[in-house]
């Protein structure tokens, strides 16, 4: 390399630039200690999920299949069916005025020019000379 011009050797400084690393011994895990973190962890998620499971038929048991014992009562559960209902009618009702008020202008904007054209061809006809 050096024989053929590619390669120089020349000067190398140092200012002694400190820079901080974020390498932490503590993180830094070799390959068997990962191995044996892995199976710690897959311990603990299978130990959790089997809780998961256990709890999960106790309460069906105690609550019934598709249930949680956090639903609401019956009573309110009707109230909240029936006030979204009335929502719903109300924006119909609303959704139904405007598409009138809209129907009834473009009735208005219609006559208007009707009357429009009508006042302009009595002009015409007043403008041209009677045989």
């Amino acid at each position: 390399m050096f024989r053929g011009g590619l390669v120089k050797l020349g000067h190398v400084s140092i200012d002694g630039t400190k820079i901080k690393a974020n390498a932490s011994k503590h993180k830094a895990m070799s390959y068997k200690h990962m191995n044996e973190t892995e199976a710690r962890l897959k311990q603990e998620i299978d130990g959790l999920l089997a809780a998961a499971e256990k709890m999960d038929a106790e309460e069906d048991a105690q609550y019934g299949k598709d249930r949680q014992g956090d639903e609401l009562p019956e009573e309110l559960s009707r109230r909240q069916s029936r006030l979204k209902k009335i929502g719903e009618a109300k924006a119909a009702m609303e959704q139904e005025a405007k598409e009138k008020v809209a129907q009834q202008r473009r009735r208005d904007r219609a006559e208007a020019g009707r009357a429009r054209r009508t006042r302009a061809a009595h002009r015409q006809e007043e403008a041209w000379p009677q045989a």
